[in-house]
């Protein structure tokens, strides 16, 4: 039975199964356009048409110059709006590994917003911590932590470097992190971003703004953390039976055809 499917849909499939079966691994170079136009034989722009959405799909990465490779597995940390998980437990119980390099932690005077933000007086001091966070030797994250002096005085680089925030705080304070308020947005690496993270200047990034709360409503930190692009976060949105609400203009018992 003749196969109808366009040959660029093929072509994307071929790839998409390649790596799939893991023929091409993360990093691996593809195929080239002249080598899959001779096995599909068509022609190079029918084969940049299928890399286009692959490279759309974040499944491959084109490099001038260099060629087609297969892009690196990305990293994903669901949002569980039920509980409260470090970005390090979300990524661990995908079975990656998380290590951390400690860029700067040292103590400063705090500014009017952090003070406010974190129930201080004027003036009061805090401690400032960069660090990048390695999944599975890879520079994912850099958390910008700004913690009270109370707790930053005691935090040690023997903790920094082997625990999560949200692990020194529950194991080295008996302080577990209750509620967490924050919110998602998206920005741009600056030159200093990106030379931390390991991306081109300009880079796409996604930042997460947060405070962390205890159960008393203490404010513990609050801070930034930058995720490079190959970062995801992935949700699930349910509404509950029973939840609809009825359409606009009608009326309980009846309906609208």
């Amino acid at each position: 039975m003749p196969d109808f499917t366009p040959l660029y849909v093929r072509i994307q499939q071929f790839i998409r199964d390649e790596i799939a079966s893991g023929r091409l691994s993360p990093g691996a170079r593809a195929p080239s356009e002249p080598e899959l136009a001779a096995q599909f034989a068509t022609t190079r722009a029918t084969v940049a048409r299928a890399l286009q959405q692959l490279v759309f799909e974040g499944a491959i990465v084109r490099r001038s110059g260099s060629g087609t490779f297969v892009a690196p597995a990305a990293i994903s940390a669901p949002i569980d709006l039920s509980r409260v998980r470090s970005f390090e437990e979300q990524v661990m119980a995908k079975g990656a590994q998380v290590g951390y390099e400690t860029l700067a932690f040292a103590s400063r005077p705090a500014t009017p917003a952090e003070a406010e933000t974190l129930h201080l007086d004027v003036g009061g001091t805090v401690y400032g911590l960069d660090r990048l966070r390695l999944v599975s030797g890879r520079r994912m994250s850099l958390e910008c932590r700004v913690i009270p002096d109370e707790l930053g005085r005691r935090i040690t680089p023997e903790l920094l470097a082997t625990k999560s925030l949200h692990a020194i705080l529950d194991e080295t304070f008996g302080l577990k992190v209750h509620r967490v308020e924050g919110r998602i947005r998206a920005s741009l690496a600056s030159a200093k971003l990106a030379e931390k993270l390991d991306v081109k200047r300009g880079s796409a990034l996604l930042v997460r703004d947060y405070i962390l709360f205890s159960a008393d409503r203490r404010p513990l930190v609050c801070g930034e953390s930058y995720y490079r692009d190959d970062f995801r976060i992935d949700y699930v949105v349910q509404q509950s039976p029973g939840d609809e609400e009825a359409p606009r203009g009608a009326h309980a018992g009846t309906s609208t055809p």
